[in-house]
């Protein structure tokens, strides 16, 4: 018995070992030099794998110890069922220097012995770490899969190792999912696991077990940080993607585009082409900013514009010498006494003649295209009445931190003033709309654009970064704490908003400087709010959702009503009876058409139409609630008519997010954006964070006015499993309601708690994929230009908002 072969992976070393005759089972003991235990595997090589170790060895039986790195040397004794006995040592740095020259001179050895163990066969038992996620400052979150042959229901054991196996770390962990899953190999459990361990802890061991079987996964310092940048990448989102500026450069028009433009605007859009106005007021610019804004006017491609130039300077040395020095009779300065931002803007308006006035501050830059990407949408949408654009920042000359923003949406702008630049309306608008006052100065394009968004006939998201907002010491763009009064004046903007629309709120602070929070009146006697829960067994997780729901819950008119599916379980009919001594609870019983049918959609309309309230509210049994006033969150949303139905935050159980908004990718799939981000954490434009809208919400927390439910015929028995709540929503959608997500209603979520996960279940999947189909054929309009709610300039594959790498 000899050590042929050593090489190290994925935080595991490993020693591969040859027997001089074949034995059915190999034993390995593994301790460290101070006598600590250290957990491992042996596994046989299998066909093909032999050949080439043993080609390497020359002949023999082979066999791999698999053991974790850890930070100190480890000592194995082997023994073979014959008798056959050896030892070894295996290295901390010493088998680092040896996998390396194992790769550079075996490579197909290095190969066959590195990841053996998850290769191996569904007899054994295996676990990986498979990703890592930041809880505030201090606590790492660690995903791990375990796979287990099936072994009866007892629950799992989780500890977590030092470096060097001295000692047991102490960790919070949650079994996220336990699933059995069947298929032609047999049958496995399949779990995942939540692990919070120190942020600044990245060499450890991990060793689950079940009954009498163990696995175990190790994390080393290299592999740490491989996974910590995976996760840093997603959480940086396209704000902070380093290959930016030459993405932008890839994606900006040319210098042909933009001369066939110039040559070629009055064909291109008609008799009809609009005169833009841009309003710029001018206080003290140095003149370097205001020379680099005018100029970038001046090399607009379309030309039918005027620049209405509000100089508030007085006296200025560097305004006076770039204000002297223009020479086009587009540009009019119109000289004014200072008095507020909104003031001074409301004397450029007075001053505009164009068929649309835009508004740019006067140390800003725009791109060559700017006007006439948006006089192109003009031509082709006469009823237009705001524009807004894409956006970065400019500091020191280089661009960086693009905002790519949402469609029109009134939720998140009752969050923040997610428009800015390049904000431009019609004289229509500007003919129905009162000018702003001096106490909303320094947030007038705010109040202008809530005005404009309660009059506009159409508004219209341009896509391309055509603005770049300038960063430096006083600008607002270089820090929320730059203008304290323009955060005041918002507030002040919003109340009115509100006010005129004839919602009765409040508007607090949100978590940062310029965003808020809306609180919405219910009135004296709020709606009742029916919560349909349906349920088969788990008893253990309804009891907690029903408890939860009706002890801490303050919402002060609400139903429970369970709709009943299929239990067998003798506790579960014992709790139903228990739930039924408040009397704001009943349960109700769905029957299948046939035996073991389980149609989701049925189940669901069934409780609608069993339940009393105006307010339907969707609730998976394996949710909680976290916050008193969730429901009142949702209700409150609903109190704006535009809205039909409206979604939860909700976290897993170690409190990351498991829902924040769902899109459709370009797969056609419903994927739920923001997922594992920190319970507190904002998101990509705030997506997480602050509430705004999304073409779906899911169904485990989904609330519906009642009239809208009937309107639209409840949810689609067609899909009995999968996409019903996504499907329905995008028929609020096609019906013209906004589906909106709030942040501020939260609640905890067992997902898959009770149904299994559609990807490690062969019969599942095939479900999956037919419903899939059938949803891709009712939205085809949907699914053929893509989700909305995803800038085109962003990945659709990613779940973080991420800038989308492809061809110009």
């Amino acid at each position: 018995m000899r050590c042929v072969a050593m090489c190290r992976g994925l935080g595991v070393g490993y020693a591969c070992v040859l027997l001089d005759r074949p034995a059915g089972m190999l034993e390995a003991r593994v301790s460290t030099h101070a006598g600590d235990e250290v957990p491992s595997r042996c596994l046989p090589v299998g066909p093909g794998v032999r050949e080439t170790l043993c080609h390497h060895a020359a002949a023999g039986c082979v066999w791999v110890v698999v053991l974790p790195l850890l930070s100190t040397d480890c000592d194995i004794a082997l023994e073979s069922p014959s008798g056959e006995k050896g030892r070894l040592r295996f290295s901390a740095r010493g088998s680092k220097l040896q996998s390396r020259l194992l790769t550079l001179r075996h490579p197909q050895v290095a190969s066959a012995i590195r990841g053996i163990e998850r290769r191996a066969s569904g007899a054994t038992a295996s676990l990986s770490v498979r990703e890592v996620w930041p809880k505030g400052d201090d606590v790492a979150v660690w995903r791990l899969g375990a796979t287990f042959p099936e072994e009866g229901a007892s629950g799992p054991e989780l500890e977590v190792l030092s470096s060097d196996a001295s000692r047991q770390v102490h960790a919070r962990w949650h079994l996220l999912e336990d699933q059995l899953v069947r298929d032609a190999v047999g049958s496995r459990r399949v779990m995942s696991f939540s692990l919070e361990l120190p942020r600044n802890l990245d060499h450890f061991c991990v060793v689950v077990r079940v009954g009498e079987r163990s696995c175990f996964a190790g994390m080393h310092p290299n592999v740490a940080t491989s996974h910590w940048a995976r996760t840093n990448e997603r959480l940086g989102a396209a704000y902070a993607d380093p290959a930016y500026e030459r993405w932008f450069e890839a994606h900006r028009a040319t210098d042909a585009e933009l001369g066939r433009q110039r040559r070629d605007w009055r064909d291109s859009l008609g008799p009809d082409a609009p005169l833009v106005s841009l309003v710029m007021p001018v206080y003290r610019t140095p003149a370097s900013f205001l020379s680099e804004a005018v100029g970038s006017v001046l090399a607009q491609s379309y030309p039918n514009w005027e620049l209405v130039l509000v100089n508030a300077s007085g006296p200025c040395d560097s305004v006076d010498q770039v204000l002297g020095a223009i020479d086009d009779p587009r540009i009019k300065v119109v000289e004014v006494e200072n008095r507020s931002i909104a003031e001074n803007t409301n004397a450029g308006i007075a001053a505009a003649t164009g068929d649309y006035v835009g508004f740019m501050d006067h140390d800003d830059v725009l791109e060559g295209d700017c006007l006439w990407c948006y006089a192109q949408e003009v031509a082709s949408n006469p009823e237009v009445d705001l524009l807004y654009c894409d956006e970065d920042r400019l500091r020191d000359g280089h661009l960086h931190g693009p905002a790519f923003k949402s469609p029109p949406s009134l939720t998140k702008l009752h969050g923040h003033n997610y428009v800015t630049h390049l904000l431009m309306v019609s004289r229509r608008v500007l003919d129905l709309t009162e000018r702003s006052g001096a106490d909303v100065a320094g947030a007038q394009d705010f109040d202008l654009t809530l005005k404009a968004f309660e009059v506009a006939r159409d508004v219209v998201r341009v896509p391309r970064v055509l603005y770049h907002w300038r960063e430096h010491g006083g600008s607002t763009a270089g820090g929320g704490d730059q203008k304290p009064y323009a955060h005041v004046a918002g507030r002040i903007a919003l109340e009115r908003h509100l006010a005129r629309r004839g919602l009765v709120a409040s508007v607090g602070d949100g978590p940062l400087p310029y965003t808020y929070r809306v609180r919405y009146d219910l009135g004296e006697e709020p709606p009742l709010v029916s919560v349909i829960v349906p349920n088969r067994d788990h008893a253990g997780l309804l009891g907690r959702c029903a408890r939860s729901l009706l002890d801490r819950t303050d919402y002060p008119r609400l139903e429970l009503v369970v709709v009943e599916n299929g239990s067998c379980d003798q506790e579960t009919f014992d709790l139903y009876e228990s739930l039924r001594q408040d009397p704001r609870v009943r349960v109700v019983s769905w029957q299948p058409r046939h035996e073991g049918e389980f149609n989701y959609s049925a189940i669901v309309n069934l409780g609608a139409s069993h339940a009393l309230g105006d307010v339907l509210l969707f609730l998976n049994n394996d949710t909680e609630v976290i916050d008193p006033s969730w429901m009142s969150e949702l209700v409150g949303e609903l109190r704006r008519p535009e809205v039909g139905v409206v979604g939860a935050k909700l976290l897993y159980e170690d409190d990351l997010v498991q829902h924040a908004g769902m899109v459709a990718n370009a797969n056609c799939d419903f994927a739920h954006v923001n997922q594992n981000l920190a319970a507190d954490a904002l998101g990509y434009g705030y997506s997480a964070g602050l509430p705004g809208d999304f073409s779906m919400v899911t169904g485990a927390c989904q609330a519906v006015r009642r009239e809208v439910f009937d309107e639209l015929g409840g949810y689609d028995e067609e899909l009995a499993v999968g996409f019903n709540d996504g499907d329905f929503c995008l028929r609020a959608r096609e019906a013209g309601y906004v589906v909106a997500y709030t942040p501020y209603a939260c609640l905890r979520h067992r997902e898959f708690s009770s149904r299994g996960r559609e990807s490690v279940d062969v019969g599942m999947r095939q479900r999956y994929l037919s419903e899939k189909a059938l949803v891709v054929r009712k939205h085809p309009g949907f699914f053929a230009k893509g989700d909305p709610a995803v800038d085109p300039n962003l990945d659709s594959f990613s779940d973080y908002f991420q800038l989308r790498h492809d061809e110009a």
